[in-house]
């Protein structure tokens, strides 16, 4: 991690951080929270906006200012208390960054907003787009030259035999929808028949939703990688949970230390840039051979989980985030 020491002792200035949360019972901000007791450590300055109930005001120099709202009900819907920031906290372009935990419309859509006032976010617009669309996060990694999965776009049902062909024509199959997270939806496809039915099912609930179809590739792990300013700081092995064909640590998993090869690493910083990434999580199948085969990239993550990285690689991830945005050229 030589990159990552030789910037924090360069001349720094202060500096503020608004993090944008979308908080739901199933997906709690954990991040948020362990970024915020740690920037409260160091003397940073930073502001946890909820985008479910906040609301903006512009302030005569026309900058943002965030408030947080909070409005809680009983069993029967009364209101039981009500907790308005109405003084709110100023994003100033002079000196506040945000980071976006989450991928829900609502979080992207203030995110829009600081942009506009010239508020620099972690990761950007174009970062987000990609990152959170996996067809074409599967065209970025394809067009660096990575190796994926076989993958195709289903369109339609009537020409459902032709993607089904481009990617081996072999079952079982995983079918994803574009977007998605924790594992939620992505389906394992064991024929034709259940494709066919599952697409339908889909297209039935929400005909706007991207779907596409994967090789399967069987595994006993998968492997989540951390990138931080195109720096590799840590990384987790995902054993593939019992009678389940997915990894993911908001499904069960309990993941374990893991040890990368050089081809590996070198891999993951190539995918980090192809999709121009500043603080992400990399998601691959090892291949049979680590040291001289690449692995099966499946996806990159803009807003990934730090869940268990702390302690599997003996590192402070929040300290870490916080200490390289000290350094204004990673605003960039």
């Amino acid at each position: 991690m030589e990159k990552f020491k030789s910037f924090i002792t360069e001349e720094e200035k202060p500096y503020r951080m608004v993090v944008l949360v979308h908080s739901t019972p199933d997906d709690p901000n954990k991040t948020g929270v362990k970024l915020a007791q740690t920037a409260k450590s160091m003397g940073i300055d930073l502001y946890q906006f909820e985008v479910t109930h906040g609301y903006v005001t512009i302030n005569a120099k026309n900058n943002m200012v965030l408030h947080n709202y909070e409005y809680v009900k009983d069993v029967l819907g009364d209101k039981v208390n009500e907790n308005n920031d109405e003084k709110g906290w100023e994003a100033n372009p002079d000196n506040t960054i945000c980071i976006i935990r989450g991928s829900d419309r609502k979080v992207y859509r203030f995110a829009d907003q600081l942009r506009l006032h010239g508020i620099k976010t972690v990761n950007s617009l174009f970062t987000n787009t990609l990152c959170d669309d996996k067809w074409l996060n599967y065209i970025a990694m394809k067009q660096s030259g990575l190796r994926q999965p076989r993958t195709s776009l289903l369109t339609h049902e009537n020409n459902i035999d032709i993607p089904i062909k481009e990617i081996g024509d072999k079952y079982p199959m995983i079918l994803k929808t574009a977007q998605g997270t924790q594992g939620v939806g992505v389906i394992f496809i064991d024929s034709r028949k259940t494709l066919l039915a599952t697409m339908q099912l889909i297209n039935k609930i929400d005909d706007g939703i991207a779907m596409l179809i994967q090789e399967f590739i069987k595994t006993p792990y998968d492997v989540r990688v951390i990138i931080l300013n195109n720096e590799i700081v840590g990384q987790l092995k995902r054993p593939v949970i019992e009678n389940d064909f997915r990894s993911n640590i908001s499904q069960g998993n309990e993941p374990e230390k893991m040890e990368l090869t050089e081809l590996e690493k070198s891999e993951c910083l190539k995918a980090a840039k192809s999709v121009k990434g500043m603080w992400l999580g990399i998601d691959f199948i090892p291949s049979k051979d680590r040291e001289k085969e690449s692995p099966y990239f499946i996806e990159i993550n803009s807003s990934p989980g730090t869940g268990y990285v702390n302690e599997l690689n003996n590192i402070n991830i929040s300290k870490m985030v916080l200490d390289t945005f000290k350094n204004r050229d990673n605003w960039s």
